[in-house]
């Protein structure tokens, strides 16, 4: 038999001098809530203590995390993801979970980190360094910084509530959607309005055709048109390719791979595409997870590699429209730029 030797220290501490297993826990060895947080940190089992009440009871119910099969099935979409799924919880848990170890986690906190990143950018941008370029540069630049703050907040809360209910979930997967749509929006509008900086008519143009697809990829994703989540990839897939257009016009107009700002920002344009595509590949065949099932559930895992190249193309396209906003300031307007 296991000797446990303890005293009580305060009213809600104890010291354990051997401890290898709990048979029991005094009644007045702590206040309730230090008894969950002892059966936290013990990894007590629920069925081996007779002093919960019925709200540590529920409490540690939640905090129980599934299998893929024991999943609600509406979070069942990916089956190499074996393991840490939350139960349906509450608001009030939902939000706590975001503290705890789930496979959800990493994906609340590297859009967290990157809405940061992104608020501390623009701060250093618009006052810190206060970039000199007109007021409507200025505006531009914040409202391309808001979209991607935006975006890496209705992920966040879209991962956290996911587990709050069916209908919730399909609530959030809308307003993170919408967030990508924005972020795109403003990838396109704020890189239409430096390449064609000096010419209105394409400018207007190419921002009048970006906004008018951002709003029929957004008409897709109201619950009235029921719209299978393929088809709204797919529009999302056109959308981006669709920048390929402006891309090679701009490229023209400047007169080809000879210019030296083609040269500078093509290779640019480029990489851009590369990241953005290198993260949806490895988001739509789940890669690694396929290859290692159950093995980075929890780190590692496609959705999480999706978020960080995400993150990673929102700030490249930050640094890309620095470089051309500094180029445009010392080198002003090309006289010799051909519109078709």
């Amino acid at each position: 038999m296991t000797l446990t030797m303890t005293k009580k220290v305060s009213e809600c501490q104890t010291e354990t001098v051997q401890f290898m297993s709990i048979e029991k826990v005094e009644d007045d060895c702590c206040p309730e809530f230090c008894q969950r947080n002892t059966l936290l940190r013990r990894g007590k089992k629920l069925e081996d203590n007779n002093n919960l009440t019925k709200e540590d009871e529920e409490y540690m119910n939640y905090r129980e995390l599934l299998k893929y099969e024991q999943a609600p099935v509406y979070l069942q979409h990916n089956p190499f993801i074996r393991d840490g799924y939350r139960k349906m919880l509450p608001t009030k848990l939902c939000w706590e979970s975001v503290f705890w170890w789930t496979n959800e986690t990493m994906n609340i906190w590297t859009h967290i980190f990157g809405f940061f990143l992104l608020f501390f950018l623009t701060i250093n941008d618009l006052v810190i360094i206060n970039i000199h370029a007109t007021v409507t540069d200025k505006i531009v630049a914040g409202v391309l910084f808001s979209c991607f703050m935006i975006c890496m907040a209705l992920s966040a809360l879209y991962h956290t509530f996911s587990c709050r209910s069916e209908n919730d979930y399909n609530t959030f997967l809308m307003y993170d959607l919408f967030g990508i749509a924005l972020s795109l929006l403003a990838i396109y509008t704020s890189g239409v309005y430096y390449a064609f900086w000096c010419h209105y008519e394409l400018r207007a143009f190419y921002m009048t055709s970006v906004t008018l697809i951002f709003i029929i990829a957004m008409a897709l994703q109201m619950p009235r048109f029921n719209v299978p989540y393929l088809v709204k990839m797919c529009v999302f897939i056109g959308w981006a390719a669709y920048g390929v257009l402006p891309t090679l016009h701009w490229t023209y107009a400047m007169g080809g791979f000879d210019n030296p700002m083609v040269q500078m920002f093509f290779p640019r344009v480029i990489g851009m595409y590369i990241i953005s595509g290198t993260a949806f590949a490895i988001y739509a065949f789940k890669i690694p997870e396929r290859w290692f099932p159950g093995k980075v559930d929890y780190i590692g895992h496609s959705h999480q590699w999706w978020h960080v190249l995400v993150l990673g193309a929102l700030y490249y396209w930050h640094n890309s429209g620095m470089m051309y906003v500094q180029y445009r300031m010392n080198h002003g307007c090309a006289n010799t730029m051909r519109i078709f």
